[in-house]
């Protein structure tokens, strides 16, 4: 073939017009496309999140659906001084724009404070004790005093009486540390 032929069928109408029709084709779908997509995530409508909290729960997950979003309750705390099923927390701030259909996780008030199993502590140093208890998140009393060695963890008590490792105590209760005065015989 010779480079005359091959120009000639390069520049053929056929040619030119499945490049032309190709190119209208491409321009159509990206159009097409984009519409969809407009569409399809909801370009330009959005949802302010009201504020929920100190709500109760059912009527805050009613408010939230009533908009168009979804609720999950995704964790409890506790206040003493609030009544149980409240909404503490909400965790997409209240005046944010979001999106139809979007999750909004929810922190409800319990009705009793979280238990946590109690640390093996005995036997140890009352600073180290103290330290454990503190960060896990336990409240902690006064340490009362018995013979024995200066600062050693003899036994843990909640109101008199005596617990054990291993126990779930609520974080509620203030724990009383026993440790030794330093006398001994």
């Amino acid at each position: 073939m010779t480079f005359r032929e091959f120009y000639q069928k390069i520049s053929s109408r056929i040619v030119w017009g499945n490049l032309l029709a190709m190119f209208l084709l491409s321009v159509a779908i990206i159009v097409g496309l984009l519409a969809y997509l407009s569409h399809y995530t909801h370009h330009g409508e959005t949802i302010t999140v009201p504020s929920v909290v100190g709500l109760r729960s059912d009527v805050a997950q009613e408010k939230l659906e009533a908009l168009g979003l979804r609720t999950e309750i995704s964790d409890t705390g506790h206040i003493t001084t609030m009544a149980p099923d409240i909404i503490l927390e909400q965790h997409i701030e209240a005046g944010t724009e979001v999106k139809a259909n979007r999750l909004v996780r929810l922190t409800i008030n319990s009705a009793q404070a979280r238990t946590i199993p109690l640390p093996n502590v005995v036997d140890g140093s009352l600073r180290e004790a103290e330290m454990r208890l503190k960060a896990i998140g336990f409240r902690l009393g006064d340490v009362k005093r018995v013979d024995g060695d200066l600062d050693l963890v003899m036994r843990l008590e909640i109101r008199g009486r005596e617990v054990r490792y291993g126990e779930r105590i609520s974080v509620e209760d203030p724990i009383t540390i026993v440790a030794g005065n330093g006398i001994t015989e």
